[in-house]
């Protein structure tokens, strides 16, 4: 556990006070994590895995306009990891959600509870409220922007109620402002399509170039990732590790 110092002569603080500096230090994970079954992955995120409990951001690149469905079938992914019996909501402004497909992300349609709400700001109040709510695996919310105040009202409630966040934003869709990228989240991620491999000539599995460009307590990856069979134990595979971008021209400078 973690506890702060108590100097001589000073009272002890508060237990809410003391919880709330254990729940706020790097890699705290009181819900446990969704595990990815890849070492690669583990060496980035905290605890080895997502944090349950926690909000999550998922969202495309801003100069890949077609990448909103990619971000989708990799949350849905990410959405069957969670097997308990408890619903999973998917909250969004735009009722187009096949929920036919989701077998192939290996999520069962039937735990979905499905909300149209009207706009970006009634999403998240939406979302706010099943977290709150504590009796849901998880909840999803489209967005074509995330401001820091209502991400912070976000992660608060997954932490206080154990109930997972995916923050899903699609801002090209609905031709918005470049998205704002909230600090209080426990990972964003970037996912772009990527082609699949042929399979007796049939397209294979679905695949992304998934990038964490954050993780609390952890670090930046990247990786190219595709969908796992419905029977496998983890919904996604990593194929390839993906170098950083930010390294490449110390790699240049050295071969030259």
């Amino acid at each position: 556990m973690f506890i702060p110092a108590i100097l001589p002569g000073r009272r002890p603080l508060p237990e809410a006070l003391l919880h709330l500096l254990q729940a706020t230090r790097p890699g705290f994970a009181p819900h446990g994590t969704l595990r990815f079954g890849d070492p690669r992955v583990a060496a980035c995120l905290p605890e080895g895995g997502l944090t349950r409990g926690g909000l999550h951001a998922i969202g495309a690149p801003a100069t890949d306009a077609g990448s909103g469905t990619a971000a989708a079938g990799f949350a849905a992914c990410l959405l069957a990891g969670f097997s308990s019996p408890q619903p999973v909501f998917w909250i969004t402004p735009w009722p187009d959600l096949h929920a036919a497909g989701l077998p192939g992300w290996g999520f069962d349609p039937g735990r979905l509870l499905f909300v149209h709400t009207d706009d970006d700001t009634a999403t998240l109040a939406a979302m706010e409220i099943v977290l709150r709510g504590g009796a849901a695996a998880a909840a999803l919310g489209e967005v074509g922007a995330l401001p820091e105040l209502p991400a912070r009202r976000l992660q608060l409630a997954c932490r206080r109620h154990g109930v997972t966040g995916f923050v899903l934003q699609r801002p090209s869709r609905w031709h918005v402002p470049p998205r704002q990228e909230a600090a209080a989240v426990a990972t964003r991620w970037e996912v772009a399509p990527a082609p699949s491999a042929a399979e007796h000539r049939e397209p294979g599995p679905a695949r992304w170039r998934v990038r964490l460009q954050l993780a609390r307590g952890g670090h930046e990856g990247a990786w190219i990732m595709e969908a796992a069979a419905q029977d496998a134990a983890f919904p996604l595979r990593v194929v390839a590790e993906l170098a950083d971008p930010a390294a490449a021209p110390e790699r240049r400078r050295l071969a030259g």
